[in-house]
């Protein structure tokens, strides 16, 4: 934990993002064995439940929902709808020429889908830079929401119903 939020100040003394810092101290130190292993990993559990709830809230406070108007759960709908068909394009396609068969490049393409933290940390410091507005904001969130819960359902009701699992 130390090394991430030291790698994250690093990061937005330089004018990046925190997350850009963070990011590379665990691809950093990914690889290191420690010899209190156990332990550790016990106590990053819970610090990680810790901070993800904290992160979450953090977000949802700054979500106006009087933001939703019908323009913008139509902007919802098509953002949606782009985020799920350019992972199932780019991802998809690109495991079927890899020589993945179709079912299993769909997998692979819907597996991609969910947008997570990673796009709601973007929008927010777009937020925050007066780069995108309140709706924008709400719909990036709720489009990052949507794909992370629609995409194990697809997968479980639609790819691995055939297989029987």
């Amino acid at each position: 934990m130390m090394f991430a939020f030291l790698y994250g100040m690093a990061a937005e003394l330089l004018g990046l993002s925190a997350i850009v810092g963070a990011f590379i101290a665990g691809a950093s130190l990914g690889g290191v064995e420690l010899r209190q292993g156990k332990n550790l990993r016990e106590g990053s559990e819970f610090l990680q439940i810790i901070f993800a709830s904290i992160f979450f809230v953090s977000l949802g406070i700054l979500a106006d929902v009087k933001a939703l108007q019908i323009g913008v759960l139509l902007f919802l709908a098509v953002l949606t709808v782009a985020a799920v068909l350019s992972k199932l394009i780019g991802c998809g396609i690109t495991a079927f020429f890899s020589g993945s068969s179709f079912k299993d490049s769909l997998i692979i393409g819907f597996g991609m889908a969910p947008r997570g933290e990673v796009a709601m940390i973007v929008a927010l410091i777009g937020l925050d830079k007066g780069l995108i507005q309140q709706d924008i904001y709400v719909s990036i969130i709720l489009m990052s929401l949507l794909t992370t819960v629609l995409t194990p359902i697809i997968l479980r009701n639609w790819l691995y119903k055939e297989a029987g699992t």
